[in-house]
């Protein structure tokens, strides 16, 4: 379907292919294993800041638990005969709310923003497509003040691809209600991160910037990253967003206090 998670992942790879079409790929790398590797994927990971990405998920995230949440409370004050003014910005409404949106929003914290996921899925990524000389020069260059600056360049093109999926394809939706703090968050954690990768191309100092960025291996370490890591940060979202109606659903128990608080004050 046009418009749908496949197409707009799909859309996202071959824009980066284009773009980077023209440098010489890397060698075919031998799939590594072993706590060596896995070692040096770990230290690896820790080069990069992935806090913009998972701005990114946190503001679509809370988005989408209040979606949840507030279906599930519409459907009760349907059900339960509530009226017109069991909605938003009552009183009782907004406790119910608040009380079936903390677990939730819990949830996403440990299981997107930590990113303690994320470890796994990063050292398979890495295993299956660099050698041990292809990470051992990688972590060389990345040691470098040079390499800390390319490092945040690949951080924030992550970062617009993972918010481009998600304004592309209509799912982000501008000023949701609730969600001013993320928001909030997430043009702050956007604005400092591109000061941070700003660098002047007429500065001797980034010849080496230069080199690794056209050399094979360069040029594979990004386009691994910008296509594979969105793709995995993306899945993991997504996966994350559509059990958000089950569970709010889950936790209808904890809204009935302040349903019954409702009915009796309207009842008085």
């Amino acid at each position: 379907m046009i418009g749908g998670p496949r197409f707009l992942h799909t859309l996202c790879a071959l824009c980066c292919a284009v773009v980077l079409a023209g440098i010489p790929a890397a060698r075919a790398a031998t799939s590594v294993t072993g706590v060596a590797a896995t070692e040096q994927l770990s230290e690896l990971l820790r080069v990069h800041d992935l806090g913009t990405s998972v701005a990114v998920g946190n503001r679509y995230l809370k988005q989408q638990c209040l979606v949840a949440v507030r279906g599930v409370l519409e459907r009760l004050g349907s059900e339960r005969h509530l009226g017109p003014e069991w909605k938003r910005g009552n009183p009782f409404w907004d406790r119910a709310e608040a009380a079936m949106l903390e677990p939730l929003h819990a949830r996403m914290q440990a299981e997107w923003a930590s990113l303690q996921w994320l470890t796994p899925e990063w050292v398979q990524m890495g295993s299956e497509s660099f050698s041990a000389e292809d990470l051992a020069e990688l972590l060389r260059h990345f040691r470098t003040a040079i390499g800390e600056k390319q490092a945040k360049i690949i951080d924030h093109s992550i970062a617009f691809h993972v918010a481009g999926y998600y304004g592309m394809s209509g799912k982000l939706i501008q000023d949701y209600p609730g969600t001013e703090a993320e928001q909030k968050a997430l043009t702050y954690a956007w604005d400092d991160e591109d000061r941070a990768m700003r660098f002047s191309i007429e500065s001797s100092n980034n010849i080496e910037g230069q080199r690794f960025a056209l050399s094979p291996l360069g040029a594979k370490y990004q386009k691994t990253l910008i296509i594979k890591l969105t793709g995995i940060l993306n899945a993991r979202i997504d996966e994350l967003a559509r059990g958000l109606p089950g569970e709010a659903a889950s936790e209808t128990a904890l809204a009935d206090p302040f349903l019954t608080d409702f009915r009796a004050a309207n009842d008085r």
